[in-house]
């Protein structure tokens, strides 16, 4: 828990859940629902929320390159299929509104050994580019996203693929392996400004893992560039985005974490993301 050196007012909320307010002069700051736990150090209000709309149907899956293949040092292309899904087209629903979104549409987030994110809008399985690839073992990660980057969440949405660049990389590990239970951080990402900073929307993806109360949850951290304390902290062990609002003009570090039942990080290497977040009001 984080000492708070003055009054700070926090909600969080979770659809029809139960509403906990708490506030603090001089101690600790901390509510309790059923999305998780919240600690603050300032006016910034970090919150879990409901999940926008399903998307019956939607995936993407990999085309290229297949499971296990050997590619050639140098740019490398991968091939998304997509279904009940069409990128290019704003999604209709009120939260588009209220966060940043993106003026070319819908789109299937890319992710290749926990980087940031590709935003890919073929529509067709053309060939993407990953641009040019070290030879070593990848792991790329792809599932649907609104136009406003909110995931499509399920079981089936979402697809990965393993594969190495240059042979004599066959003997590594790739970073996610079948069963080991990975988050794989998606928002936010890069630069708000103006109305899209007012509200700011934290985004992951779940793989071989499910959070509970008493399991699996995951663990957000906003730093602010030259401070010793956190802004902000949030616990979740339900999966939905969560939201930020109240972020001054600044640098600030977005920290992802899995934790197990006894708060300890689970190994690997999704596992523990960091992002430098650039907010200008």
């Amino acid at each position: 828990m984080l000492s708070i050196p003055h009054r700070v007012t926090y909600l969080l909320a979770l659809g029809a859940a139960t509403l906990l307010l708490a506030t603090g002069c001089g101690g600790e700051a901390s509510n309790e629902s059923s999305s998780g736990t919240v600690d603050t150090t300032s006016t910034v209000t970090l919150e879990a929320g409901e999940r926008a709309p399903a998307i019956e149907g939607a995936t993407a899956r990999f085309e290229a390159p297949t499971p296990g293949a050997v590619l050639d040092s140098g740019e490398v292309n991968v091939e998304v299929a997509i279904e009940n899904f069409t990128p290019g087209e704003q999604t209709e629903v009120p939260r588009r509104e209220q966060l940043a979104n993106s003026g070319n549409g819908q789109h299937t987030h890319i992710i290749v050994n926990n980087d940031p994110y590709f935003a890919n809008y073929n529509t067709d399985a053309e060939p993407f580019s990953l641009g040019e690839l070290e030879p070593g073992a990848y792991s790329a990660f792809v599932f649907p996203s609104r136009s406003f980057h909110e995931s499509v969440k399920s079981e089936d949405a979402f697809d990965v693929v393993n594969f190495y660049v240059g042979e004599e990389a066959e003997s590594e590990e790739f970073p996610l392996e079948e069963g080991a239970p990975s988050i794989i951080y998606s928002r936010p990402k890069g630069t708000y400004s103006g109305d899209g900073a007012e509200r700011i929307m934290l985004d992951f993806y779940l793989y071989n893992v499910e959070l509970s109360a008493d399991g699996y949850r995951a663990h957000y951290t906003i730093e602010e560039e030259g401070s010793d304390e956190p802004v902000a902290e949030l616990t979740m062990h339900e999966w939905t985005p969560a939201f930020v609002e109240g972020l001054d003009s600044g640098t600030y570090t977005f920290t992802l974490e899995l934790l197990d039942e006894n708060d300890e990080r689970v190994p690997g290497p999704f596992n523990y993301t960091e992002r430098e977040i650039v907010v200008e009001r």
